[in-house]
């Protein structure tokens, strides 16, 4: 039976570190949540075709919006050996997904410089996003040159549980002032207020290479979040959602 510390212990969130020590930070994480990571994926050995199905098959194209009840697969996870309908296993089926996974780790270690067994321990933790999503961040930050341990790129998740690639403010801006094109950026707001704050914030992204400016509008009601940060900065926040989603037209 466990005691009362074990059942009133939460993993929580690490604190935002500052930026000098971003790589540390993330390395200290890593280490305190190991034994965490592996008692959890104990439990989650035995893996249907259910479990799998939308893993490895569901559109990505959809709108989704956090916390679905489905499992999902942890990158260090093997299916049972069973049989789908087409005759393949789903221990062979699910050894040639993460046989794919453990290359684009090793070509975005290395495209990054960053140690190879540094990062699949990052990704090793990540052990409630899909192994799907998982490969298309390590793609990600080879094409985009963004490292997820200097939190420049990392997972978002929706209402329904839905998991995405999701670049930060650090990466929009390290993917702007690093592109030759960049000619500067301009935000705008609206004059009519919500609740004290701007209706709506537009950024405009300057290339050299085009005539006009590629500009983004959001809007507050849209985009609002519940989370305390929302509250104690909303309008930075809508400033934050204007960038990024400018920057993925202009720049991404």
């Amino acid at each position: 039976m466990k005691s009362s510390i074990e059942k009133s212990y939460q993993p929580t969130r690490p604190t935002r570190p500052t930026k000098p020590n971003k790589r540390s930070q993330a390395l200290k994480s890593i280490l305190e949540k190991q034994e965490l990571a592996v008692k959890t994926n104990e439990g989650n050995q035995s893996i249907s075709i259910a479990d799998i199905k939308e893993d490895l098959i569901r559109d990505d194209t959809e709108n989704h919006s956090p916390k679905s009840k489905a499992r999902v697969i942890t990158f260090n996870a093997r299916g049972a050996n069973r049989t789908a309908s087409n005759g393949t296993t789903i221990t062979q089926s699910i050894e040639f997904f993460y046989g794919l996974i453990e290359k684009e780790l090793a070509k975005a270690a290395g495209d990054l410089g960053i140690d190879e067994a540094e990062l699949k321990a990052w990704v090793d933790l990540q052990i409630e996003v899909p192994a799907k999503t998982i490969l298309t961040l390590l793609r990600s930050m080879q094409s985009l040159h963004l490292d997820p341990l200097c939190e420049e790129i990392g997972f978002t998740q929706y209402d329904d549980g839905h998991w995405q690639v999701f670049i930060t403010i650090e990466g929009c801006s390290k993917l702007l002032n690093q592109h030759p094109q960049f000619n500067g950026l301009v935000f705008n707001q609206a004059d009519t207020l919500v609740e004290g704050i701007p209706e709506w914030i537009e950024c405009s992204i300057y290339r050299r290479d085009r005539i006009m400016p590629i500009t983004v509008r959001e809007y507050l009601m849209e985009v609002r979040g519940d989370n305390s940060i929302w509250q104690k900065m909303p309008r930075r926040m809508l400033r934050h959602r204007a960038l990024q989603q400018c920057v993925r037209l202009a720049i991404a």
